[in-house]
């Protein structure tokens, strides 16, 4: 007789013989060693927090490099196949050199008696600096003719957001640098990593020439902006105030706030609806706990509206549409001169 069928015997008998038993509830999710519902789930929040932990360098990480399978130049060459761009070795070895690691080895080898450290090595703070430039001028491009109605101050704060050391940084790692980067400190700070991503635009410059370079900057910086509002990026102050200047320097009427609708009003739960209006044309609107703040919002959404940088604008292309689009070099028409009439104008261009 098999263990089974013994063990359902013994169960068989105990049973009949009126003992009383403790039995074990088994299942097939136990049998087969899955667990409860619950375990997956904490598993994945765990590993999430990790990640964020490792990322900000906060749980100790060993190196990549220290594993016995380690092949930097392997690791350089796979590098540029992930990203589909043709690097120069020696360039994008440079590009990912930091002047801490050259500092590190010199001291190195000085401690091992050797008089002239034979170290024929250049730091990426060149290339750095020509990949920063090249992301400044393409960005401002690109966006002044993406965005043809967005004011220069805009166009400024988006670019001055997109080349910032928390942007550069957070795509950089990304497309997997950590573990690439010789430096003295593991994991690298935000601003290795924001360096060596500008180090790594300028050595693709410098090998694949500026057309493609561009296209890189495009798929991996400006495409950051998908998904968030240029209007949480470039604070819009005093909406009603410039909405006003708007209108009075385009022949149109002062903005008209009107109340719309309400609710729940006197309670915690109260809701208005304000509409802006000028000369009895609704220009925008919005919903607040106050009058006040959805006075504020209507005037907010109604500047957004003119600008083009709603959440019902079109956005930004990439890809096919974005080779269509022509670069601009002119600046955009600053707050203090902008007026709807130029607004018919770029259009109707």
């Amino acid at each position: 007789m098999s263990a089974a069928g013994r063990l359902i015997a013994a169960s068989l008998v105990r049973y009949s013989t009126g003992i009383a038993i403790q039995r074990n509830i088994c299942s097939t999710a136990c049998s087969l060693g899955i667990k409860s519902r619950w375990v997956a789930p904490y598993r994945r929040e765990l590993l999430k927090r990790q990640k964020i932990m490792v990322k900000k360098g906060l749980a100790p990480s060993s190196r990549r490099s220290e594993f016995i399978e380690w092949n930097y130049d392997a690791e350089l060459f796979a590098f540029g196949k992930r990203l589909q761009e043709e690097f120069n070795g020696e360039l994008l070895r440079e590009a990912l050199t930091d002047s801490s690691y050259i500092a590190q080895e010199t001291v190195r080898q000085q401690a091992l008696d050797v008089d002239v450290p034979a170290l024929d090595m250049n730091s990426n703070k060149q290339l750095a600096a020509a990949g920063e430039k090249i992301i400044l001028d393409y960005c401002t491009k690109y966006l002044r003719a993406s965005l043809p109605l967005l004011p220069e101050e805009g166009i400024r704060a988006l670019v001055e957001y997109l080349s910032s050391e928390e942007v550069m940084s957070d795509i950089g790692f990304g497309i997997g640098l950590k573990d690439l980067i010789l430096c003295q400190e593991y994991p690298p700070s935000p601003q290795t990593l924001a360096k060596s991503f500008r180090a790594v635009v300028g050595a693709l410059n410098a090998s694949a020439g500026i057309s493609r370079c561009q296209l890189f900057v495009r798929d991996f910086v400006a495409s950051y902006l998908v998904g968030k509002d240029p209007s949480d990026i470039w604070q819009i102050e005093s909406p009603m105030e410039l909405l006003k200047d708007i209108l009075v320097r385009s022949g149109y009427g002062e903005p008209e706030p009107r109340l719309m609708f309400k609710t729940g009003k006197n309670t915690i739960q109260a809701v208005y609806q304000v509409g802006v209006y000028s000369d009895k044309k609704l220009m925008g609107s919005g919903y607040g706990e106050t009058v006040d703040t959805a006075v504020e919002q209507a005037a907010h959404d109604a500047v957004k509206k003119l600008f083009h940088i709603a959440e019902a604008s079109n956005p930004l292309p990439f890809g096919k549409d974005a080779d269509k689009i022509v670069l601009a070099d002119q600046e955009n028409t600053p707050l203090s001169e902008w007026s709807i009439n130029k607004l018919h104008n770029i259009v109707n261009c």
